[in-house]
């Protein structure tokens, strides 16, 4: 289903994407209190390469849960974390972080087909790391020094953490859209009559 879930994914997010640009500039225009930018996802200044990078980020997640077994999806993720890899330690030399991209790009292979990948509450947490992401770019060097609960004050006591953590919902969202159309087309989203009577003679 390689062809179905790259294109529901960005169906999916494409709907989205018009719904809520619409949005944007309707709701302004109903009511004056409204700002122009009150939109997190998409305002009249995100950057095209944002946008673009969206539309990217839901594809990629409409593919990701398959990742778990010999799939075109497990090839193009592992090509795409194998470049990441070469950037952190090559370009940016940050092998904290490379070493923990190696030890998470472990774990759906250690998992069986459709298990945690395929999990209602990994789809929730996994485009998390869009959102910690502007966080730790910002303040790389509170995971240098003191313990979880310095790092977790220092992050409370920033002033820019609304705005670093607002940064990263356009992608979260976007993650999140493409990761709950995969689940959709394999019935485990909202599983149909047709999804569970499948599985009662599976099983």
């Amino acid at each position: 289903m390689f062809r179905e879930h790259w294109i529901g994914g960005l169906v999916a997010y494409s709907t989205f994407f018009i719904v809520s640009l619409i949005a944007t500039f309707a709701v302004p225009i109903l009511h004056d209190s409204v700002s122009q930018g009150w939109n997190p996802t998409i305002s009249p200044v995100t950057a095209p390469l944002k946008i673009i990078g969206c539309f990217a980020v839901a594809v990629l997640f409409g593919l990701w849960p398959d990742v778990d077994i010999k799939s075109k999806s497990q090839k193009i993720f592992y090509s795409v974390l194998f470049a990441l890899n070469l950037v952190l330690i090559v370009f940016l030399q940050k092998y904290l972080e490379s070493a923990l991209l190696g030890l998470f790009a472990m774990l759906p292979i250690m998992s069986k087909h459709r298990g945690w990948t395929h999990a209602k509450t990994t789809m929730i947490l996994l485009p998390s790391v869009f959102l910690l992401i502007p966080v730790y770019s910002a303040h790389s060097e509170w995971s240098r020094d003191g313990n979880l609960a310095d790092l977790l004050n220092a992050m409370l006591e920033w002033d820019g953490l609304m705005d670093a953590l607002r940064s990263g919902v356009p992608f979260y969202v976007a993650s999140f859209i493409g990761y709950a159309s995969h689940l959709h087309l394999d019935g485990i989203l909202f599983r149909s009559r047709k999804a569970q009577r499948q599985k009662a003679r599976a099983n």
